[in-house]
């Protein structure tokens, strides 16, 4: 199905689609810069996916690109949280470990052109997808916010405006998994209109089961609904697309589970913990497993999909937006404004202490909506040799995060004091954020095949923080401060391109990153600890080749980098110690490799493998005295695997009545991850591996496909997030899904 000279990938060849975002022909095309152009013509380590790789590789959410990209980890259930829909995104071991408000993610997610601001519901539903898209290294130079890390553009279905056409999808599996997803296309005005509805709704019970109570955790529960019109006066050069979404889940926690009770190195017995067991929890009337009144390790259960967990157990999101993106092209350029709105609101609870006691818990209910507005004038001139983008940015966003932190309810001073810490208190987090920014990038073709880019970027980030803290225990308001802060910064790109033939590209590229600064929103004391830290820079020196060989048959994709990371903005969640401090500077050395290989028709082969050697180059200190930095020269960055590695292959067989069978086999591999900054042995991974397969049989007329799937099939056990707080003697995790299986059958017209 083709439309503005573009084909999906869903409906190119299997070879063709195979890292695919779109297709012309045989060529796989991209827009990471922009502007839609060959993959291996893109002097950018990208990695792209069309919406039917997606689904042979059993994507259900899209933090699980991770398990097919290098040098990147997705991961859902941010540590503190209990929310399933709160990502944590590290590329090339930049990123951000927090979904609080106060903090900023450190990668950059576009939808549709779109800027999502927030790591709350940043794990997003693969739903009538198109492509996706993971750029890696800065990206400032050609978006609209700040992307210091990378930058993921996830692009839907764009209505098609001649034919009326659909498809309808149904999975059951493992754990009651009952999905359905549909998608209808209808041409309104033949030629001029056209309108794309997509819908679904995605069920599974949980895979963590608490023990007191019946209930799981893990679960899926959701209903999502898109629609976008497309309206394209033939000839006019006008192209205007009106989409709007909305996602609703009432989900239970994040999956949790009891890792140490003051039983661990490093996780002993404290006077938290001492004086909680002697004077609060036996006047409780709950008895531990071991028979004891008190908060001990008999509550870490046998399985790690168990847990005690007592407190309450709740996960609901409600997202919503509105955009409208008009083009117009004027001779060679295209001007092009992206308008949006969004609106975010969410409630998570969490009991850190996977017990029926309330020694640990916490409760988010976070509010947030955003307006962006972006302009950009794309075009080429003198005979196509100058190509360029200019563009203006304007952000707007409020947000609000009224939560509680029930620590040690019961205690007293000063038998719950151990330092400057007020035990359970009230939060109310309020932030104000306001982004100008101007960007562009030049490509000039010096001579024929050599080609140099100039980019450059200017950012005015302007921050308002407000945090109001009260005590439990007697309802004293002991924080409320207004603080704010602007944070300005130029970024350059520089690059040089040699296409040596049209299957050969050789580049090598210096580029900046930046992003803003902020302020501690996790005060337990006063207000001297809501302490301002500064914006943290990349400086990354890239240089790759792109090449394909044996008539297209083969491609392989290679990219090396250097970068000095400076004023590092690590999150210490440790509590009582809890704050984001520029601990650190940092150098980070790795490369990427990719390829693609189909020796015969009927098989395909890829392979990625990612290096990272990320290491410490100076600690500094933090901003307050209660600010002790977990970290030393010979600390690993979080998050930062050195090696990841992925594998996959694919048969497929026609048969005679004009049905075939498709068979794919992937292998993902990481090698030791940490999970926090202070690198806690007992969440840390070791390094693990998961294997997925799946079979389909596509009827004759290719309308009807049936499938059969598994996802992690040597049952695995790995952590998603983790931690531990030696101040109250607990660690505690969220393990991955086990093993799973499921059948689909999906029907289009």
């Amino acid at each position: 199905m083709v439309y503005g000279g573009v084909a999906h990938a869903q409906d190119a060849t299997p070879a063709a689609a195979e890292n695919a975002a779109a297709t012309e022909g045989n060529e796989i095309l991209v827009t990471a810069r922009r502007t839609s152009e060959r993959l291996q013509d893109v002097p950018v380590a990208v990695t792209a996916f069309g919406g039917a790789a997606l689904a042979d590789r059993n994507v259900a959410t899209l933090d699980e690109i991770a398990k097919y990209t290098p040098n990147i980890r997705f991961d859902g259930a941010a540590a503190l949280s209990g929310g399933n829909y709160n990502a944590t995104v590290f590329v090339r071991g930049v990123g951000q470990n927090d979904f609080a408000i106060f903090s900023d993610p450190g990668v950059g997610f576009y939808v549709d052109d779109v800027y999502y601001a927030r790591s709350i519901g940043g794990v997003m539903d693969a739903v009538d997808i198109d492509n996706v898209q993971v750029l890696r290294g800065p990206q400032g130079t050609l978006f609209g916010k700040n992307t210091i890390g990378g930058a993921v553009l996830i692009n839907t279905a764009t209505p098609n405006l001649n034919d009326f056409s659909g498809r309808v999808e149904g999975t059951y599996g493992s754990f009651r998994r009952i999905d359905v997803k549909g998608a209808v296309n209808i041409p309104i005005a033949p030629g001029l209109a056209g309108l794309r509805i997509s819908a679904a709704s995605l069920n599974r019970d949980g895979y963590v089961k608490r023990l007191l109570d019946g209930g799981t955790q893990g679960d899926r529960s959701a209903q999502m609904v898109r629609a976008k019109l497309r309206i394209q006066p033939e000839g006019s050069g006008l192209t205007i697309d009106i989409g709007g979404d909305y996602t609703r889940a009432r989900e239970t926690s994040a999956p949790s589970d009891l890792l140490a009770v003051g039983n661990a190195p490093g996780i002993t017995g404290t006077p938290f913990l001492t004086n909680y067991n002697r004077f609060v929890a036996p006047t409780r009337g709950i008895i531990a497993p071991n028979g004891q009144p008190t908060l001990n390790p008999s509550f870490i259960t046998a399985s790690p999909f168990e847990t005690w967990a007592g407190g309450p157990n709740d996960n609901d999101l409600d997202l919503w937006g509105a955009q409208g993106i008009v083009s117009y092209e004027i001779g060679s350029a295209t001007l092009k404004s992206i308008t949006a709105y969004r609106h975010m609101k969410a409630y998570f609870t969490r009991d850190g202490d996977n017990s029926p006691f309330v020694f640990r818990q916490t409760t988010n209910r976070d509010k947030q909506w955003q307006f962006s507005q972006e302009l950009q004038l794309t075009g080429s001139a003198f005979a196509d040799r100058i190509k360029y983008v200019l563009g203006g940015f304007y952000f707007k966003e409020k947000a609000s995060d009224i939560a509680t932190a029930d620590l040690a309810i019961g205690l007293s001073p000063p038998l719950a004091t151990a330092g400057p810490f007020t035990p359970a208190v009230f939060i109310q987090n309020y932030t104000d954020n306001r982004s100008l920014a101007a960007y562009g990038q030049l490509d000039f073709e010096i001579v024929p095949r050599l080609s140099v880019t100039l980019g450059a970027r200017y950012t005015s980030d302007r921050k308002i923080f407000t945090s109001i803290n009260v005590r439990q225990r007697d309802l004293v308001q002991f924080v409320n401060v207004t603080k704010s802060a602007t944070f300005e910064k130029f970024t350059p790109r520089l690059g040089l391109n040699f296409k040596a033939s049209r299957d050969l590209l050789i580049y090598a590229s210096y580029s900046e990153g930046f992003k803003q600064g902020g302020f501690n929103g996790r005060p337990l004391d006063n207000a001297g600890e809501v302490t301002q830290y500064a914006p943290e820079t990349l400086k990354t020196y890239e240089a790759g080749i792109k090449a394909q060989w044996l008539d297209g048959t083969l491609t392989t994709n290679i990219a090396a980098f250097h970068s000095n990371y400076k004023d590092i903005q690590l999150t210490v969640n440790q509590t009582p110690t809890n704050f984001v401090a520029n601990a650190a500077a940092g150098k980070i050395n790795g490369f990427e490799f990719e390829t693609v290989m189909r020796p015969a028709r009927w098989f395909t082969f890829n392979a990625g493998v990612g290096y990272l050697d990320a290491k410490y180059v100076s600690v500094g200190q933090g901003l307050g005295p209660t600010q002790v930095l977990p970290i030393t020269l010979a600390s690993h960055f979080v998050k930062a695997p050195k090696w990841t590695v992925n594998t996959g292959a694919e048969i497929r067989k026609d048969l005679a009545d004009g049905s075939d069978v498709t068979f794919r086999l992937d292998y993902t591999m990481y090698s030791r991850i940490y999970h926090d900054v202070a690198n806690s042995p007992i969440i840390t991974d070791d390094g693990y591996g998961l294997l997925n397969a799946r079979l389909a049989y596509t009827l004759p007329g290719r309308n009807i496909t049936l499938a059969a799937f598994g996802t992690n099939l040597t049952n695995t056990l790995y952590f998603v997030s983790g931690n531990v707080s030696s101040a109250f003697g607990l660690a505690e995790a969220s393990y991955g899904r086990p093993r799973e299986w499921g059948i689909s059958a999906a029907f289009k017209f």
